[in-house]
């Protein structure tokens, strides 16, 4: 093993700045920004954000530590800090984790500025870290296709062949997140800008009563992928909707106030799945309705709690959750209009709610669900599986380049034509891929 030092000078214009490192360096620091805000207690913080990069073909680097020191015009030193590698969300990662050759990951370092108001025009970034041998990527399954390895957030399918995602921390607004356009005939990647983002204007919050920065960020306002309206909630969880334009608002749900929402999933016409839950370990609390604030589902109490993020059908009526019900412990499926409930099958290991929801998908008959894709926790490893309904039998198709820990997250998304899953996951071993279903086993029995 050995330990070497890197040293990065950074100007700052504006409160924006670049790293620069020698060619010989393995390691390099590049988009460094200076970003202030509050700390927990209310305090002014300014702080160092960028990615290190590893351009070893070799080596895996460990125990990285990153000092920063801030300069002023007069090249005095005004303010120091000390930064870690941080997951999208700005959350620091174990000590232990391992930058892999050709990796990059993003840092935060919080500057203590000597004078409050002291003015930043240069920082120093420099990095301590040791050796050691790299690991290899686990090697995909057949049929599936990584797209990015950036935490990724959301999809959105245009079509059978395109779609846009973004990447970033879930728990931001969607103008936060940075979005690319992708077509799967060509394997491009094209940035683009967050889609509504022009529609995110201060008379917007203001008719949304969103003026506060806080309660904005707090909204998970969504917009919907192929409508005109939006949906979000206020400073009391209460849900609501409204045009695009934040005219024409519409309740939904009060009484939210001690529930956590975690997600909206978009379906065709505007519909949509949200669901609730505090912890990895908390029950799914959910509900269906659409962006007009029409409910399909019964109100959030009064659906069955999951121990999975419930899948829900295209039309938002029927939903699959798993749980320890009346005829035992499995995965079940729910008709949210009329409460029928079907045992599906018998899991042994039932994953958390950070794993992908299944996947429900009708025949001919729009009432009818046949197949059911689910993501299983299998002797450690993550695999997709399908179920036939008409036949009682769950399929292995293979695994799912997954690894998850408690407070990272993974969702999926069907191409409109069945034939794609584009499988999305944050943390460390986040990333999108691509999952053709057609270059996999059948969903039925040989």
């Amino acid at each position: 093993m050995k330990q070497f030092f890197l040293l990065v000078s950074v100007i700052t214009l504006a409160l924006l700045a670049t790293g620069v490192a020698a060619q010989t360096n393995p390691l390099s620091v590049d988009d460094i920004e200076l970003i202030s805000g509050v700390d927990n207690f209310g305090q002014p913080l300014m702080q160092a954000v960028g990615v290190l990069t590893n351009h070893s073909s070799t080596s895996a680097y460990t125990d990285i530590t990153l000092n920063a020191e801030a300069y002023d015009a007069n090249d005095s030193l005004i303010g120091e800090g000390i930064g870690v590698l941080a997951n999208a969300c700005g959350i620091g990662l174990l000590s232990n984790f391992g930058l892999q050759p050709g990796t990059t990951q993003q840092f935060s370092a919080p500057l203590e500025l000597f004078e409050q108001d002291a003015a930043i025009a240069r920082v120093v970034i420099s990095a301590s870290a040791r050796s050691t041998s790299a690991t290899p990527p686990a090697p995909l399954a057949d049929g599936i296709d990584q797209v990015t390895s950036a935490e990724t957030v959301n999809i959105e399918w245009i079509d059978a062949h395109s779609f846009r995602y973004a990447t970033g921390c879930e728990t931001d607004l969607f103008t936060d997140w940075m979005w690319q356009s992708y077509n799967t005939e060509t394997n491009a990647a094209t940035e683009i800008i967050p889609p509504h983002a022009d529609e995110m204007t201060d008379t917007l919050r203001q008719r949304l009563q969103l003026e506060d920065d806080v309660i904005f960020a707090h909204s998970m306002l969504r917009y919907t992928p192929d409508g005109n309206r939006l949906v979000y909630q206020n400073a009391r969880n209460d849900f609501l909707s409204a045009y695009i334009d934040g005219t024409f608002r519409r309740g939904l749900y009060t009484g939210l106030h001690s529930q956590s929402l975690q997600g909206i999933y978009w379906l065709p016409e505007e519909k949509f799945l949200a669901y609730y839950y505090g912890a990895y370990s908390d029950p799914v609390s959910y509900f269906t309705a659409d962006a007009e604030s029409r409910v399909i589902s019964p109100a959030l109490a009064n659906n069955p709690p999951s121990l999975i993020v419930p899948g829900v059908s295209r039309d938002a009526r029927r939903v699959v959750i798993a749980g320890d019900y009346d005829d035992g412990l499995g995965y079940y499926l729910y008709v949210v209009t009329n409460g029928f409930f079907e045992k599906l099958f018998k899991a042994e290991a039932i994953p958390g709610n950070n794993y992908p929801a299944p996947i429900p998908l009708s025949g001919g008959d729009e009432d009818l669900i046949t197949e059911i894709y689910v993501a299983l926790p299998i002797d450690g490893q993550a695999r997709l599986q399908c179920f036939n309904r008409d036949e009682g039998f769950l399929h292995d198709l293979g695994a799912l380049p997954l690894d998850l820990s408690d407070s990272e997250r993974a969702w999926w998304w069907l191409s409109p034509d069945n034939n794609t899953i584009a499988l999305a996951a944050t943390g460390v071993n986040g990333g999108l891929w691509l999952i053709n279903l057609t270059a996999l086993p059948a969903c039925i029995g040989e």
